[in-house]
């Protein structure tokens, strides 16, 4: 399999960057049968290239995106504000990609103007190709939301959920169980599954449930609420990975085509928490999902196109020359692959170390996580004070305050360092290889995205 026996080298960042140019597109394309959307939601090139690194100094393996998507294929830039911010949330970010118009931070499908555009999943269907949904977030969530729902707002989960049934995608896999089955038995919720198991939905809760899956349709719901980090994951929580399997084995059964959205949002979620070794894990197994449309393109190469981008950076997480300690004679320390290792050696997210923790903690329980989760690190005395107290490590890290200084605290042994605990105003990254992929080279807006998968699919946004 190519996860196994791909190439072990090196892909700096500035050979990526020489990759990007003005080329124009073959003046006689076809369509692709067979689209990927692969999404690393708050994803970076600094994020990326530091999970390349790990991967081949801890694990002595290649990696998918950078060795394969874009060595052998192309690579652009894509800008992410958002229609009345320089810093965009998901909802507006995904609305840019799928519709190829700017929306208002919050709207999902809705352009600035008002407009609801029909999205590129929406045409592809119209197409004739099926479609599915796949994320590692709720499966209502602003990414997957956007290419198949129109709303005002993102968290108008019953409408979100509403328009999903009426359009009734193939494939619908992530977390979010709580939106179907309520706790206290509340009737819509409970009746929302039994309304999509009528639509033809074949149900599974677990990784041994998609496994077995067969049937028209397929709904997996494997979490309450957003499925777990890689590092935390219960041994029957499918993977991205698995989930992304599945629905190659579920959509290309029958040679009609699809369109897959395919989003990890525990990139973004890591990047929240301050948490490199989430933001690393979860890079992982993006790529290993990647890796399998790629031995998908393999057999189709004509008729294929994958797409790996993300929607926004969150964090801008990245190594960088520091002081040994806060003094301006202090000597200087850079990272180098033991930091690398040191982070191979975090057990567990640092949500689930926060939670360890508790919202109060005490000088006994901090002294106990550092001895039994983070051997061989140390936490400096006023990190230890910032968590006795639940400060607010600084105006822009601030999403969990005991998580986040407990990322300080790594940052500081491993010079892995995060500018936010929220999103920043980056370009992003798309790779894209097989049928269509020199549209997307070069630098171009997010609504570009869009536009040049409508131009693929033979239509335009109107």
């Amino acid at each position: 399999m190519f996860l196994k026996a791909i190439v072990r080298r090196t892909a700096p960042a500035a050979l990526l960057f020489a990759a990007i140019s003005a080329t124009g597109f073959a003046a006689q394309e076809s369509a692709p049968k067979y689209i990927f959307i692969f999404l690393a939601d708050g994803g970076s090139l600094t994020g990326l290239e530091i999970a390349r690194s790990y991967n081949r100094v801890v694990h002595r393996e290649g990696f998918a995106v950078t060795d394969k998507i874009m060595r052998e294929g192309t690579l652009g830039v894509l800008t992410t504000h958002a229609a009345d911010s320089l810093t965009t949330d998901s909802a507006a970010a995904a609305t840019a990609l799928a519709a190829g118009c700017k929306a208002n931070i919050g709207a999902l499908g809705v352009c600035a103007d008002g407009r609801r555009l029909r999205t590129v999943m929406e045409m592809a269907r119209e197409k004739g190709l099926r479609a599915a949904l796949v994320t590692t977030s709720t499966v209502y969530d602003a990414s997957p939301g956007a290419f198949i729902s129109h709303v005002a707002k993102r968290k108008e989960y019953d409408v979100i959920l509403d328009q999903y049934l009426r359009a009734a995608p193939d494939v619908i896999l992530g977390g979010g169980r709580e939106e179907f089955v309520a706790k206290d038995r509340s009737e819509r919720k409970d009746g929302r599954l039994a309304a999509f198991v009528e639509r033809g939905y074949v149900y599974v809760a677990d990784k041994s449930g998609l496994a077995r899956a067969a049937g028209n349709k397929l709904l997996g719901l494997f979490t309450p609420g957003e499925m777990n980090f890689d590092l935390d994951r219960e041994p029957e929580e499918p993977s991205l990975f698995d989930m992304t399997q599945a629905t190659i084995k579920f959509l290309g059964r029958d040679g009609r085509g699809f369109m897959a959205f395919i989003e990890d949002e525990n990139t973004d979620t890591a990047g929240h928490f301050t948490d490199v070794a989430s933001m690393i894990h979860a890079y992982r197994d993006f790529d290993r999902a990647v890796a399998l449309a790629y031995d998908f393109y393999l057999g189709h190469p004509r008729e294929t196109l994958i797409l790996v981008t993300s929607d926004h950076d969150s964090g801008g997480v990245g190594f960088t020359l520091a002081l040994d300690e806060p003094r301006s004679d202090a000597k200087r320390v850079s990272a180098n692959e033991n930091d690398l290792k040191k982070i191979a050696s975090i057990p567990m997210s640092l949500r689930k170390a926060a939670a360890m923790l508790g919202a109060r903690p005490t000088p006994e329980g901090i002294d106990r996580l550092m001895r039994e989760v983070f051997k061989g690190f140390t936490l400096a005395p006023d990190l230890k004070k910032m968590l006795l107290a639940g400060q607010v490590p600084m105006r822009n890290i601030y999403t969990d305050p005991i998580a986040n200084v407990l990322g300080l605290m790594v940052a500081h042994n491993t010079q892995a360092y995060w500018t936010a605990s929220g999103h920043t105003n980056q370009p992003v990254f798309v790779a894209a290889l097989g049928a269509g992929a020199e549209r997307f080279r070069g630098y171009q807006d997010n609504t570009d995205f869009a536009k040049n998968l409508f131009s693929l699919l033979g239509a335009n946004s109107k």
